[in-house]
């Protein structure tokens, strides 16, 4: 269940929920994960999409690999960002497996070597990273406003969501007017409808 704090800046927030994220066990971070996946995929909205884009896990996020592969099984066509620092943008690589090559950007995280480059108007789903989230589908992430800038290029119906664990869930969060809010937040725990 969301925490109830004051509004808190979002730099203390991004610093309390890092610490938070990297006191978890590798067992925690792989059960959660796995919860997560389930209370994903029980949600017939997003398994009516055919084009989802997920983010690449690093370090203690919830892993996304096992809901990449599932969606691959499912035929669903799948994306994963590459970033384009000089512009602050994400590009959209399309995926057929998890042996593609990958390269490791100056954050940290996996990104194709190469693949096919599509626009943001083909995606019809969007499972988004971030460090925390409110009940009204606020989010907040390291601060590069990259999935910001991204949802503004999706498609009007394209469904934004987040996953994190329980306690990355802050009520209130501070928002700025150029922050873009999901739909819905899955956790191990639950499923916010925003």
């Amino acid at each position: 269940m969301a925490c109830a704090t004051p509004k808190m800046d979002k730099a203390a927030v991004r610093k309390m929920m890092i610490r938070r994220r990297n006191d978890l066990t590798l067992d925690e971070v792989v059960d959660f994960s796995r919860e997560i996946e389930a209370n994903l995929f029980s949600c017939e909205e997003f398994l009516s999409r055919d084009s989802v884009l997920y983010y690449l896990s690093f370090g203690k996020e919830v892993r996304t690999d096992a809901m990449i592969a599932r969606s691959l099984n499912l035929g669903k066509k799948v994306y994963v960002p590459r970033v384009i620092k000089a512009e602050k943008k994400l590009e959209i690589c399309e995926i057929e497996n998890l042996e593609t090559s990958f390269d490791i950007n100056a954050f940290g995280i996996r990104e194709p070597s190469g693949g096919p480059i599509v626009s943001p108007t083909k995606i019809d789903a969007v499972v988004t990273p971030g460090l925390a989230f409110d009940s009204s589908g606020g989010r907040i992430g390291f601060g590069g406003g990259y999935y910001d800038r991204l949802f503004m290029e999706l498609p009007g119906n394209s469904l934004r969501l987040g996953i994190a664990y329980g306690f990355q869930i802050v009520d209130p969060l501070h928002q700025d007017v150029w922050d873009k809010k999901v739909q819905k937040v899955f956790t191990e725990k639950d499923t916010l409808n925003c």
